[in-house]
């Protein structure tokens, strides 16, 4: 409503370009696409090295006298031009740090039993409350109550509990059902999905794009979810400032079925192809984004080349969302009034916007600002290397335990803990989650102050602020104001890097 409100008020002159802007991103392949000779010449000026500064690297890591005294890893790294941000790179003994990584992710997944369990039942019952005060007030006139209960149903079912569950954060714990486990948690049919985790994404596709391939390539060119490189066309285009914030503001409230859903099933049939041992058509750009836009005709779509169409996408990933969130569930209210269905559809479609933007702020702000790095190249998965850059292409916002002004940690505290971790989407953890995935919630409530005190202990950085802080960054980001940092690839570990 904002966004239209606000493109009411222009002139035409100054709206013409923020609707062909909305246009671009429908479109990836347009001459703004990732394979745009524009693109491409920004790309590879952006593999240079940044030597912007840091506030916040400079307050974690104080300067020291100089480079050239560091203690460097080759011949090659000793003779690159390092930022005085990048410095700590150099100092950082990586074997040591990967151990000890390794060390304490074994501690904790032991440490993990019965408590674990309690502590998700828990939450299940929080996002089962919110749900059942949405449901059962969404037949009055649309209202805040009705939309922010159905909008934290829907977030916390995905970012915590299917999150969680998918990664096989709770496998050790199964009661023998095989329900709450990464190979039973919603996945098989419409029923178990409806039943776990219904939203606009396929569970099957959002475990490959997300478990596999965001998770083992962080950060590098192979991260299906790369804002940086994701929105280029937002970034590259010639439009004011301003107008480009309210283009991120319409993005962000319809992102999980504009890209995020059609995105995901791309990656799903790729990674199917695979497996049946067939080769990826020329034609299929890996790592060009695939948003709803290219359905329409005219638009140079993968689909057809991945064997599927828009057809089949609504049967399998979208349809049986937009079924039953939209028309079933409101459907009872029919036999009562048929304005009950009515309000309660706007509820449900007001709660979808809500439930995008509230996800679209606590997840892309996860791994993008200008304090956090970008890479050139893969690294092997659990290598010293691989732990370092999980920790140095992430980031965390407000935890249960906090921060106290001197920078310690306060201890983990019960309800106030999870309320702030519950609004988070527990997404407030995304070091820690990145280090193990496969590691509970209540366990990552306990590892934050370990791994910051470890990160501190080797000079590793560690950034943690705000969400809205986050958001601000992520949005300079997408708007083309600043860029991630590049990791020297002079400084890579050769034993740990992908061939």
């Amino acid at each position: 409503f904002t966004v239209l409100r606000k493109m009411n008020n222009m002139e035409i002159p100054r709206a013409a370009p923020l609707l062909l802007l909305l246009l671009g991103l429908a479109s990836p392949a347009s001459a703004l696409s990732a394979s745009s000779p524009l693109v491409r010449a920004r790309v590879a000026a952006a593999t240079a090295p940044a030597v912007h500064a840091s506030p916040l690297l400079r307050r974690l890591h104080p300067p020291v006298a100089s480079a050239a005294t560091l203690q460097q890893p080759d011949a090659a790294a000793s003779t690159a031009a390092v930022a005085p941000e990048d410095e700590w790179i150099a100092r950082v003994d990586l074997a040591a740090f990967g151990k000890e990584c390794r060390e304490l992710g074994s501690r904790l997944e032991k440490g993990q039993g019965e408590a674990d369990v309690k502590h998700l039942k828990r939450m299940i019952l929080w996002s089962n409350l919110c749900g059942a005060v949405g449901v059962a007030t969404m037949w009055m006139k649309p209202n805040f109550i009705s939309v922010m209960g159905l909008s934290l149903w829907t977030m916390s079912r995905w970012t915590m509990i299917a999150h969680h569950t998918c990664h096989g954060g709770y496998n050790k714990q199964d009661d023998g059902t095989g329900r709450f486990t990464s190979l039973g948690f919603a996945l098989g049919s419409v029923q178990r999905r409806a039943m776990d985790w219904l939203d606009w994404m396929l569970p099957e596709a959002w475990n490959v794009e997300h478990n596999n391939l965001h998770h083992f390539r962080t950060g590098e060119p192979g991260d299906p979810d790369l804002v940086e490189r994701n929105l280029v066309t937002m970034r590259d285009f010639p439009l004011p400032a301003k107008l480009k914030y309210v283009a991120v503001a319409a993005v962000a409230a319809m992102w999980k079925w504009f890209y995020y859903a059609p995105n995901t099933y791309k990656q799903l049939r790729m990674h199917e192809m695979r497996r049946n041992g067939e080769e990826i058509p020329s034609s299929v750009d890996k790592h060009d984004p695939f948003t709803i836009g290219k359905f329409l005709p005219g638009m140079a779509s993968e689909a057809p080349a991945l064997g599927y169409n828009f057809v089949d996408y609504m049967r399998k990933v979208a349809g049986p969302f937009m079924l039953i969130r939209f028309l079933l569930l409101p459907a009872p209210l029919l036999l009562v009034n048929p304005l009950f269905f009515r309000r309660a559809v706007v509820n449900l479609l007001l709660a979808d916007v809500m439930s995008n933007l509230h996800s679209f702020v606590i997840i892309a702000t996860n791994h993008c600002g200008d304090d956090l790095y970008a890479f050139q190249n893969s690294v092997t998965p659990k290598s010293p290397s691989f732990f370092m850059r999980q920790v140095i292409t992430s980031v965390n916002f407000r935890t249960s335990n906090g921060i106290r002004k001197d920078g310690t940690a306060r201890p983990v505290h019960g309800i106030t803990a999870d309320a702030n971790d519950f609004m988070h989407g527990w997404l407030n953890y995304q070091i820690e989650h990145h280090l193990w995935p496969d590691l509970s919630m209540l366990s990552y409530q306990k590892a934050a102050p370990l791994v910051r005190d470890l990160c501190a202990k080797h000079g590793v950085p560690y950034v943690q602020e705000s969400v809205w802080l986050r958001l601000g960054k992520t949005i300079s980001i997408i708007a083309g104001r600043t860029s991630m940092r590049r990791y020297p690839a002079a400084f890579n570990r050769p034993q740990d890097m992908v061939a």
